[in-house]
């Protein structure tokens, strides 16, 4: 589903195919050179493996080796890097209408089919699509305002990443620009807290996972 993830060839192989890349490399990138290997070795038709069984591999992480972040992911190949736990959506900024914070967290991850609805006149971006993507939007933000995502699991969740998409080719100037991430476990963890304006329950201390300057993704992983 991702294109070049892996492909597997048998070990008797691997020579000639080696051989073939080292001959041509300069020539073509060689993901396409491995296609054109192929139908060398007289396999005409490609074997999608993947459209009947589960694929056999999986981009690990959510690092590019050529720089930036790569969020997609094989939906057949098992357990997602973002299972998006059970969890509410509230939070006081100001919206544009019908873009509320539903379309900012999906419980249980992204479903793989979209077709929201949202009011389409407000942005450019619906324009002659048959399919409809909504998004969270917010306008005027000030100092303070904030969205906030409350796990359900009343003793909280082990937090392996954090990932996050600001801003549409449609609107490119619609960025947070001074943010960032923050994370409070359950009060309970640490004998008392406070209760966030949302009213949605009482949080222990606050704690600064990364900045959100501008940028359209932001990723925070554990370790990393």
């Amino acid at each position: 589903q991702l294109v070049f993830i892996g492909k597997m060839f048998q070990s008797e192989d691997l020579i000639t195919m080696a051989q073939y890349l080292v001959l041509f490399y300069d020539q073509m990138p060689c993901d396409l050179l491995l296609s054109e290997w192929m139908q060398s070795m007289n396999q005409r038709k490609r074997i999608d493996y993947w459209r009947k069984s589960p694929s056999l591999f999986q981009h690990v992480g959510i690092f590019r080796t050529l720089g930036g972040f790569q969020p997609l992911q094989e939906r057949k190949f098992g357990k997602l890097l973002f299972d998006n736990p059970q969890g509410t959506v509230a939070g006081n900024m100001t919206i544009v209408p019908t873009y509320e914070g539903r379309f900012a967290y999906f419980p249980g991850g992204e479903p793989s089919r979209r077709n929201d609805q949202c009011d389409f006149s407000a942005s450019p971006a619906h324009n002659k699509q048959k399919t409809h993507r909504c998004w969270f939007w917010g306008k005027e933000i000030h100092a303070g305002d904030h969205v906030l995502i409350t796990f359900s699991d009343p003793n909280g969740i082990t937090l392996k990443g954090v990932f996050a998409e600001f801003g549409h080719p449609k609107h490119p100037k619609d960025l947070l620009e001074h943010g960032a991430f923050q994370v409070a476990a359950p009060a309970s963890a640490h004998g008392g807290g406070r209760l966030p304006s949302s009213g949605s329950g009482l949080c222990g201390p606050f704690f600064h996972l990364a900045p959100v300057e501008g940028d359209g993704m932001v990723y925070w992983e554990e370790g990393v």
